[in-house]
This record gives structure tokens, C-alpha cells and sequence, in this order.
């Protein structure tokens, strides 16, 4: 039993007979939702203790003494770093105690999957390695389903699942019963059960992790809070960590980690840096006696937005609401303490256990856990380094799940620190995920973080959209875009085309909180109707609409607002130099030649792709700066602008290059014209011609459109004859107007990212952060073209190595021969063996099928060569049900590349 069920909790005793109805009429006033009560339970005055002894200098000073904090010791320490953990109180007497400490395996996403069984894996050996027993008990998991959607969202597990070796199955609600006899079997669809789930103590995991790394040569400091972090300049300028002070003594170090959890931004506010985390209190309950439950799987109710958790002869039951109670911030005595639950706030979750479990109503309650949890924009942890100074490290704001997402996620970050990068791709959990203006942006990050405690246990369908934090940024052409029927999606922050709806404009509203806190519901509901118009795992309703998108830049013309892409200028003495160590393109060109080349850590590992653009000095512009020596303009992804500009910081102040980096992404649009008519659209309206001979493909000009300045570059993200012209904000509106009226003669039409995907995967060129990735390298994405031999660049060395050694992995294109739709994360199968799962699922229409891009790995583990890729049966694994794929290592759209070249002498697929 926790420690928790015996001394920390104060009961409240319900006799067994009192009905669910009766609690509600007791519950507390609603309006205590708005206070921020003291906690009801405090530790005992500890005893005199002799200070702690401070070291003088350590490798890295861990901060903060719970499950993260743990962790993340017992990994340094074993792998021989000079560790130092600081914890202002006890150790876990901050959130972990508390915890609920379930432990899942199956999530909608494989690196978090991966995370989760990296902690399982963690639990299921500890007591042997250490001999202290962190409380593991292996008792299996269920969803529940109670809608047709939802068990829809469920085999998708499960057949994510199969790629990784996670026992699971589905089940109708008479097999669910049987797994567990308590659930009343007519209220559900069906469930997905994971054997391998299980529950731990969080107090003794983190004392067997402590105990560990002390033996290893670790320090824990407990009853020594920090009180400021010292830091300093490199040759670049950039900001460094050089020390920390505490009230027994300073430590030197440059490396922190900041594990404190709720407290986390009190750790950023000492150096000026702001966190995107908002502490909100969390709920459960503990029933008496059940004698039946006892070794019974935990079960998480995803539609009621409950989860149970077996505790020998007792139900632990918590959920998240849609009106959380949001604190300010948590005291800095909160040790081993808890706030008066709020039934009010907490009795939707009363009604979604009895519906479930029926026993529950008459069970009572002889406990209640209230307790501060820490909660992120996107539900996710915030890890990794800061860009904004060098040494300090995040492993915080785990929204309720650190107890099982830590250890995985500590795992990462210790190679981070000491390698430099995780081997994960840890993209989604990054900091550098949150743009400087989003993360002190208060009302942001409460409405986002908000919103994703409310919709936690939603189901997870392949193309939705938050309402939180909506409008944050918009671009040069978000009104247009408006007028036109887009239909909005936000990436970092951004407003961007998702597509365009022939019923005209559906304008994102503002947050209506679900309607919580006396916030009326928006009554305009056009933006999200449109939304639910893609809730399915099937075809959507707008599946022809994105269809024809895409077909018009196929054989006439479309007209992409591609502004969210970051536009960054590095000039000075040394750019050639820095872009020779930073690419793996040679950039050794004329004035004018674009390339498209990657960027790469050290393990050579794709943090990048990036379109680099020779340039001259102009006129003291926006697209034709004024600047010494040579200059890059570099083009990168909009979802991951912040994380390229910062990737390229770091290197540049590690070299000390006397170069200056620019991000001017927010004072220029990106209009892409893309097509076989784009030709004719633009010649008109630019003073220079745009011939093969005069603008051939990978090049740049400056040109003017409309007579406005702007920098025109030949190339194309959808493998269609096309230019991007890149313009200043105040010329924006001009330009755009003056495509339009031209485009009206040419069959222009508006396109958005839905296209732009779908368009991408189709001629099998790559989206970084699905099938080009941080843990892949360009020999196994097929870039092998834009990795020059000679020189040498970060990475390079790695890459060389794996060249000798040979590949583990290769991308391959599958596509259906059934008209099947795929989303990514379906399995992969050749000759009955599974070799890897799609990264990227889209529909291809001018193929006419399904297609995905995934990598082959051997099932053995060993190389892939030719012969093993290019035979065997394929198949991909949907839902649960195996479909025979065609098989290629280069689209079979256009493979030899014409289109971008303006040969148009072959029809589309579809129209043969």
C-alpha cells in the first residue's frame, strides 16, 4: 500500500449506502474554484538535521527531488557523470508522492510509446540491479470504448503495437467483463486490453533510483534549496551556465536541470527565461474495500475521461474535467500536502465511475488526494536544453504522468547532456518546440494548457485542430485567406491553410473554455463544424475537396500561402565557412543558386532540411539586405523554424564564426505558385523572364511583382513546375491581389497544407518531423545526392562510419492497392514479419491510391541490403487487417523528376 494510504491522507469516511447524489448536495461552494485554499495536510516539523555538505564543483546539479529529478541522477550516475541532486525538501514531498502511478504502454504516438516502455522497462529490473524494490506490480490495463470511433482509435493502438512487440487485444464487452467482472458490459462498445500495463509506489521508485546513484557515486542534497544560478558569456556572446549558490555553498558547473516540477518557472524566473507550464490541481479518490478487485487491470475510460487504479482491495478514481481549478503558483513549503478536494469541480467523474462500475456507488470513499500537477500548451513534457542559455536543461511539466513518462524521458535527456543529442526524436518534447514569445506569453500558455487537461481522453483523430491559443500569430495574408474559405490549422503558434471549403468562411473564434469558469459557448460554430467534419479514421467528408486542391496544382495551378516558413539570413567574414560546417550541401556556388541540403548533430542524425540561397548585398531591404562579405538566405519548415534558427545558433557560437544570423520570418510572406500554368500567371506581372534559360530551376532573383521588390525562388515543395516569391509584409496585399486577378484566366485556385502533404508524399520528397526525423540520417532517407564527399561537416564523420558499415534501416514508398485510407503508424510486414511501421500516410490523387512513406528495418536487426529490400511479400497492417502494398524506393510519381522542369508530356496516373 502507498505511503500515502496510511499517514498522508485525511479520509473522508461516506457510509457504504450513501448514494452519489447525496455527496453532490454536500459538495463544497463552487465559488472556492476561483481561491487558492492552503493545503489540508502538512509533514510533521522535521527534526534537526546537520547542513547538507555542498561540493564545490559537479558535472551537472540536478534541481529538484521528484520522479524526474530521480531519474534523471540514477542515469547520469550510471554512466559516469558527476552528479549532484538538490531537493529543497524531502525527497518526493513535492507532486510524486501523491501520484497515482499508473503506468500505461500504448499511446497515439510511437516515441512516446517508446518512452513508456522505456520506463516499464526501467521498473521490471530495478529491484534486481539495485535491491531495492520500487513497488512494481504488473497488473495489465483497459480501455474502455464506449463509442464505434473510439474502438476505431483503439485497433490503431493495437496495430501500432504489433511494430513495437506490445501484447495487445480487443475486445467485445463480454470478454471485457470477463477481464474484469465488475464493468456493466451493456454501456460499452468494447475495449483494448494491454496485459504488460501495470501500477508503481512513486515514493519507492524514487528512493530505489536515489539509493542507486549514491552507490554509484551520486550526491542527493535534501533540505538545500537553490537560491540563484550563476551565469556568463562564450567568445559568440551566448549566455552559459557557470554555477549555482545555495545556502550551505556555491557549485560549480555549466550544466543544470531544471526538475522541479510545479516550481519549474521559479527555476527559469532567476535568469530572466519564462516556461509555457500552469500548476492546476488534479483529483482522485480512493473507495473503501472491494475485496473482488484485487489483482484486477487499471482501466482508463477514455469517453467518460476517467481512469481507475486497482490498490490491493481498493478503486483509486480520477479523471480530468473540463474546468480545472488553475493556480497562480504553489507555495514553496508544499511538502507532502494537499488542498480540500472540490465535488463540485470533481462530480462529472462520480457519475462516469458509477456508470462503468456500478459497485462504485455504494463503495464509499475513504480518501481524498488533491493535489498541484504541473500541465504543458500540448500535454506534453517540456526536456532538453535551453536555447536561450547554453547549460540549462528542462525535464519538467509532465501534466500528471511523470511517474511513468519520466524514466523514459530521463533516459533521453541524460545522452543528451552527454552526447549531445537523444537518440530518440524528441522534436515534440523539446523546449525549443515553443517560440520566446510564446513561452511568456501568459494568457497563451493558461488557455492552451488548459485546454489540453479538458481534452486529454478525446480520441486522437489524424487531422484535428485546438481552439486554444488560436490567432496567436497571423500572417500578411490571413484576411484574404479568410475571404477565400480557409480553413485555418496553427503549428508553433501560427495561423497557416489547412484547406478551403466552397461554403465560404469559417473564421477561428475566440476560446470559449468549453464553457467553463461563466465563459458563454461561442454561438458562431462554423470553424468547428468544419473540424468535425475530418473526426474519422475513414475517408473524410472534405476528402474530395483536398482532393481537388490538389489535382488543380496538378494540371492547372494553385496558389500556397507558405509564409509560416522561418527566413533566416546568415552573413559576415566567416558565412562560407559556417555554411561549409553547418550543410551537407556544397553551397560553393554563384550568386543565386539555390540548394536544398540538410543539417545534421553529430551522430549525423537530420535536425534539418533547408533550402540555402546564395546571395549579394543590395539595398538595405527586406529581401536584399545590405551586409559584408558572403550571404545565405536559408528557408526552413514553419513547424520547426524555431528549432532550426536555434540549432544553427548553437553551432555557430560553439565555432565562434564571426558571422551574424537574422530571423526576419515575421516581416516577410511566402506566396508559392505552383503548376503548369504558373508559368503564364507570373511572366506577366515581373520584370524579368522567367525562361529556363534565364530563371532555371534552383535559382533565385530579385525580381518585381506587381511592381513591388521581391525575391522570387524557382522551386517546388509538390514537384510541379512553380516559384515561391518571398515579399515584404507592407507589399504583401498588393502581390497577392495581383496573382489573383492574373491566376482568374489560368484556372488558379487556392491550396493548403492538406494539399501541400499530400502532394509531397506523392512525388516522395520529405516533411521533417515525420518520414525525415532526428533519429534518421540522409543515407537512409535517400539523400545520399545532397551529402557532399569532400569537406567536412557536422556529422559528416558518423556518416562516413555508416557508410562503411552499411544501413539498418531504408526509406521505402508503399502504396494500396485497395482504397484503404492510412494515417501513419500502421505496421509494415514482409513475408509475415514485421520490419517497421509508415511514418506519413496520405492519399494520392493523382495516383489514385493510398500511399506512405516508412522504413524497413530487418527483423533480425541486422543490415538491409538491395536484395532484402527489393523482395519478399509486403504488406501494411490497417486496423488490424493486412493489405498488399506496391512497393518503391523512389515515387512512382514522375520519377524522373519533369514536371519541376516544365516538361508536361505525360497524363497524370489517374487520367490514363
Amino acid at each position: 500500500m502507498f505511503r500515502w494510504a496510511v499517514s498522508k491522507v485525511r479520509p473522508v469516511h461516506v457510509d457504504k449506502t450513501t448514494k452519489f447524489l447525496n455527496m453532490e448536495q454536500r459538495a463544497m461552494s463552487s465559488e472556492q474554484q476561483s481561491e487558492e485554499p492552503a493545503p489540508i495536510v502538512a509533514a510533521e516539523a522535521p527534526s534537526a538535521e546537520p547542513p547538507p555538505r555542498v561540493p564545490e564543483s559537479a558535472d551537472v546539479v540536478i534541481i529538484g527531488g521528484g520522479t524526474a529529478g530521480c531519474h534523471t541522477l540514477y542515469q547520469l550516475v550510471k554512466r559516469g557523470v558527476k552528479a549532484v541532486l538538490l531537493e529543497r525538501g524531502k525527497i518526493s514531498s513535492g507532486t510524486t508522492w501523491q501520484s497515482a502511478g499508473i503506468v500505461w504502454r500504448l499511446r497515439p504516438d510511437e516515441v512516446l510509446t517508446q518512452l513508456l516502455n522505456s520506463t516499464r522497462d526501467l521498473l521490471m529490473q530495478l529491484e534486481a540491479e539495485t535491491g531495492c524494490d520500487p513497488g512494481w506490480i504488473n497488473n495489465g490495463g483497459l480501455f474502455i470504448a464506449s463509442t464505434k470511433e473510439r474502438l476505431d482509435e483503439y485497433r490503431r493502438l493495437a496495430t501500432m503495437g504489433v511494430s513495437f512487440g506490445i501484447e495487445s487485444s480487443i475486445l467485445d464487452p463480454e470478454e471485457t467483463k470477463k477481464v474484469f467482472p465488475l464493468i456493466d458490459a451493456d454501456v460499452i462498445q468494447g475495449s483494448l486490453y494491454s496485459p504488460g500495463d501495470g501500477i508503481v509506489d512513486p515514493s519507492k521508485l524514487s528512493e530505489a533510483l536515489t539509493q542507486s546513484a549514491i552507490k554509484g557515486g551520486g550526491q542527493v542534497l535534501e533540505k538545500c534549496p537553490l537560491t540563484s544560478i550563476l551565469t556568463g558569456k562564450n567568445g559568440f556572446g551566448a549566455q552559459q551556465i557557470t554555477g549555482v549558490i545555495t545556502p550551505f555553498g556555491s557549485i560549480k558547473t555549466n550544466c543544470i536541470v531544471n526538475c522541479c516540477g510545479v516550481w519549474s518557472r521559479e527555476v527559469t524566473a532567476m535568469v530572466g527565461l519564462h516556461l509555457p507550464l500552469v500548476p492546476m490541481k488534479h483529483a482522485y479518490v480512493v473507495t473503501e474495500n472491494i475485496p473482488e478487485v484485487q489483482g484486477l487491470p487499471n482501466i482508463r475510460d477514455h469517453d467518460a475521461s476517467i481512469y481507475f487504479r486497482v490498490q490491493e482491495q481498493s478503486l483509486c478514481m480520477g479523471g480530468y474535467e473540463s474546468n480545472p481549478i488553475l493556480l497562480e503558483k504553489v507555495p514553496h513549503d508544499f511538502e507532502f500536502s494537499l488542498y480540500e478536494l472540490d465535488w463540485i469541480v470533481f462530480s462529472r467523474h462520480m457519475r462516469g465511475a458509477v456508470n462503468l462500475i456500478p459497485k462504485f456507488e455504494t463503495a464509499g470513499i475513504k480518501g481524498t488526494v488533491c493535489g498541484p500537477e504541473s500541465f504543458t500548451p500540448d500535454h506534453k513534457p517540456l526536456l532538453g536544453e535551453d536555447p536561450r542559455l547554453h547549460g540549462l536543461y528542462h525535464n519538467c511539466g509532465y501534466n500528471a504522468a511523470g511517474t511513468m513518462l519520466s524514466g523514459g524521458c530521463s533516459d533521453q535527456l541524460a545522452q543528451w547532456i552527454i552526447h549531445g543529442r537523444p537518440t530518440l526524436h524528441m522534436f515534440d518534447y523539446d523546449i525549443r518546440r515553443f517560440t520566446p514569445e510564446q513561452r511568456k506569453d501568459a494568457a497563451w500558455v493558461f488557455a492552451k494548457s488548459h485546454e489540453s487537461y479538458a481534452t486529454n481522453y478525446d480520441i486522437v483523430f489524424p487531422h484535428d485542430e485546438d481552439l486554444a491559443g488560436r490567432n496567436f500569430h497571423q500572417g500578411p495574408f490571413h484576411q484574404e485567406m479568410v475571404d477565400a474559405g480557409c480553413v485555418f490549422e496553427e503549428r508553433q503558434g501560427y495561423e497557416r491553410p489547412g484547406w478551403f471549403s466552397p461554403k465560404g468562411p469559417a473564421p477561428v473564434p475566440n476560446y470559449d473554455w468549453y464553457g467553463s469558469y461563466g465563459t458563454p459557448r461561442n454561438s458562431d460554430v462554423r470553424y468547428e463544424n468544419m473540424l468535425k467534419s475530418d473526426h474519422t479514421f475513414d475517408f473524410s467528408k472534405i476528402h474530395h475537396v483536398i482532393g481537388e486542391e490538389c489535382l488543380a496544382c496538378r494540371e492547372q495551378v494553385a496558389l500556397f500561402d507558405m509564409s509560416q516558413f522561418g527566413k533566416l539570413y546568415m552573413c559576415g567574414p566567416d558565412a562560407q565557412k559556417a555554411a561549409d560546417w553547418l550543410f551537407t550541401a556544397d553551397t560553393h556556388h554563384p550568386i543565386s543558386r539555390t540548394v536544398y541540403t540538410c543539417l545534421l548533430n553529430t551522430k549525423a542524425g537530420v535536425e534539418a532540411d533547408v533550402i540555402v540561397s546564395a546571395i549579394e548585398t543590395g539595398t538595405g531591404g527586406l529581401v536584399d539586405p545590405i551586409f559584408k562579405g558572403r550571404g545565405f538566405y536559408i528557408v526552413t519548415n514553419g513547424l520547426s523554424a524555431y528549432h532550426t534558427w536555434a540549432h544553427i545558433y548553437r553551432i555557430l557560437s560553439e565555432k565562434n564564426f564571426k558571422v551574424g544570423l537574422t530571423d526576419l520570418s515575421e516581416k516577410i510572406g511566402v506566396l508559392s505558385v505552383q503548376g503548369p500554368n504558373s508559368r503564364d500567371v507570373l511572366q506577366p506581372l515581373v520584370n524579368t523572364s522567367l525562361g529556363d534559360e534565364e530563371f532555371p530551376y534552383s535559382t533565385t532573383h530579385l525580381v518585381r511583382v506587381a511592381d513591388h521588390l521581391c525575391r522570387a525562388v524557382r522551386i517546388s515543395s509538390v514537384g510541379e513546375l512553380g516559384w515561391q516569391l518571398h515579399i515584404p509584409w507592407d507589399s504583401c496585399s498588393s502581390v497577392y491581389k495581383a496573382i489573383l486577378e492574373q491566376g482568374k484566366k489560368y484556372g488558379l485556385r487556392h491550396a493548403g497544407y492538406r494539399a501541400l502533404n499530400s502532394l509531397s508524399s506523392e512525388k516522395g520528397y520529405h516533411l521533417w518531423n515525420a518520414d525525415l526525423r532526428t533519429d534518421d540520417n540522409p543515407l537512409e532517407a535517400g539523400l545520399d545526392l545532397i551529402c557532399r564527399e569532400d569537406g567536412d561537416y557536422v556529422g559528416k564523420e558518423a556518416l562516413d562510419v555508416i557508410k562503411q558499415k552499411g544501413l539498418k534501416k531504408k526509406l521505402a514508398f508503399f502504396q494500396l492497392q485497395k482504397q484503404i485510407p492510412v494515417w501513419g503508424l500502421e505496421t509494415i510486414w514482409r513475408d509475415d514479419q514485421v520490419v517497421g511501421f509508415l511514418r506519413r500516410g496520405e492519399y494520392g490523387y493523382a495516383l489514385g491510391a493510398s500511399i506512405g512513406q516508412g522504413y524497413v528495418k530487418h527483423p533480425e536487426g541486422r543490415r538491409v541490403t538491395p536484395e532484402f529490400l527489393q523482395n519478399g511479400h509486403y504488406q501494411v497492417e490497417v486496423m488490424g487487417n493486412r493489405y498488399d502494398v506496391s512497393v518503391y524506393f523512389k515515387s512512382p510519381f514522375d520519377p524522373n523528376g519533369k514536371r519541376p522542369l516544365g516538361i508536361y508530356d505525360e497524363q497524370l496516373p489517374i487520367r490514363q
